[in-house]
């Protein structure tokens, strides 16, 4: 049986422009939503854009009885007629056929109207059944999806509106971590070439191998290079045993330490003009209770600002050799895609999540759409330099943290939780550093660089990664 699902995008962007947005690599994991219900991961490709033949592999969350099941999806591009349209059918997935055309139609006013036609012949009502893919639960989650895409597709076009100037190379560390895998694709879609830079590999097309721990880099890759963007380390997400406490320190200071050497081999001509380092509020300590960070306060107490500080300090290295060096002091990233989030959405969605050790601590937070946002806006940035604490305007304390994240799910967070949980899995140096640390941070110094959040509420922004937008 077919099922036909229509969507329409009205953007001001004139159509030359937004085809050419999605035909550009970064558009598929931009569209991406990371809420389920559909494709949620690009596994591989596209091997040749939206092009007829071009195929990619993605990654489906499918509700079962035993709760998500993760299944192959591969699309492969059919004909298209730059820029009226282009079109991708399902060649392997959880439904028995799907074909998507995307349509761009140029309005009176001068912009687009992008019309996505979605036709699905689904499998047997035993399959059907199997899956828990209804056609009511096929149309509402389609609706989610596309409903996202539109949120993205305006966000990133008006990112890019805001943001013309030369076309960047761009030398990404960590990028296919989670914030550098969407810095590189909103870099991406604005028409500027990312290089990767990927440990053990070699230097290749889009790639700069390099081994941060033999200390391997040719300063002859980074000739050319724009801005080098570094936001590689090893996850703090685990116990600061002695040997991991090395391992988190050294794969941020060294590598970092290394770049600046590269760097400062290279010729003063081809030099980069500047390198965006990541950092975090955590350089600020553990516990500082209701009191307000600013950037040009001493570096904190404990483990993980201690961290924070010789990696900024490494950084600082290549301004020696004229480069403008950026410290990105991240706050909480959200996304259901990994991170803070992730380990906490299934007790909120079972009404089982509430205040964490009392609740009182500060969370200064930020979505992962501002995150890349915020990292790809000093990328591009001119005059932008030294340390900015990037995350929402907005703050949080813990408590309300759980509530409104768990009333974006329909959920009740009144049951409290207790520090021993974290603890038992992180131990307590770990737990106190990272889940239980208190941070609320001043982000003037970052808005005074004209960056425009998407979402500066924690609930518009749990919303949108949640896929509960109205």
């Amino acid at each position: 049986m077919a099922q036909q699902f229509e969507y329409e995008t009205r953007l001001t962007q004139p159509r030359e422009e937004v085809f050419a947005w999605h035909q550009r690599p970064g558009a598929l994991p931009r569209l991406t939503p990371p809420f389920g219900g559909g494709p949620d991961q690009v596994t591989e490709g596209p091997t040749d854009g939206i092009e007829p033949g071009s195929h990619v592999k993605l990654g489906v969350s499918v509700p079962g009885t035993f709760g998500t099941v993760h299944v192959p999806w591969t699309a492969r591009h059919g004909d298209w007629d730059p820029p009226r349209y282009f079109t991708d059918r399902m060649e392997r997935g959880p439904l028995g056929e799907w074909e998507h055309r995307h349509n761009f139609e140029e309005t009176p006013e001068g912009g687009t109207l992008v019309r996505d036609q979605v036709t699905v012949r689904t499998l047997p009502r035993v399959a059907e059944k199997a899956s828990g893919l209804s056609d009511k639960l096929m149309r509402g989650q389609l609706k989610r999806i596309f409903a996202y895409r539109e949120r993205q597709l305006r966000g990133d076009l008006d990112f890019h509106d805001q943001h013309r100037g030369p076309r960047l190379r761009v030398a990404v560390g960590g990028a296919s971590g989670l914030i550098g895998s969407q810095v590189c694709a909103l870099l991406e879609t604005g028409g500027h070439e990312v290089v990767r830079l990927e440990r053990g590999g070699t230097t290749r097309d889009g790639v700069i191998g390099w081994d941060p721990e033999k200390g391997l880099l040719n300063p002859r890759d980074l000739a050319e290079i724009d801005v080098v963007l570094h936001l590689g380390g090893s996850s703090i997400a685990t116990r600061f045993t002695r040997k991991n406490k090395e391992k988190i320190l050294h794969s941020r200071v060294d590598s970092t330490a290394l770049l600046v050497r590269a760097i400062g081999q290279v010729p003063e001509r081809q030099r980069p003009r500047a390198l965006v380092v990541g950092s975090a509020v955590g350089y600020h300590g553990t516990d500082r209770g209701d009191e307000i960070l600013t950037e040009d306060q001493p570096p904190g107490a404990g483990f993980l600002a201690h961290v924070c500080a010789e990696w900024e300090k490494a950084a600082h290295g290549a301004e020696v050799f004229g480069v403008r060096v950026i410290n990105v002091r991240t706050g909480l990233v959200l996304t259901p895609s990994g991170g803070l989030l992730r380990p906490q959405l299934p007790l909120m969605a079972a009404g089982l999540s509430g205040p964490l050790g009392g609740g009182r601590q500060w969370q200064s937070w930020i979505g992962i759409d501002d995150m890349a946002g915020a990292v790809a806006h000093l990328v591009l940035s001119e005059d932008a330099s030294g340390p900015y604490h990037v995350a929402a305007p907005n703050p949080v304390r813990q408590k309300d943290f759980a509530r409104i994240i768990s009333g974006v799910l329909h959920r009740p967070a009144v049951v409290p939780t207790p520090i021993a949980g974290p603890r038992a899995l992180l131990g307590k140096e770990a737990t106190r550093e990272t889940v239980a640390a208190s941070h609320r941070v001043d982000v003037s110094k970052f808005l005074d660089t004209g960056y425009q959040f998407r979402h500066e509420g924690l609930r518009e922004c749990a919303e949108h990664i949640l896929g509960r937008a109205a």
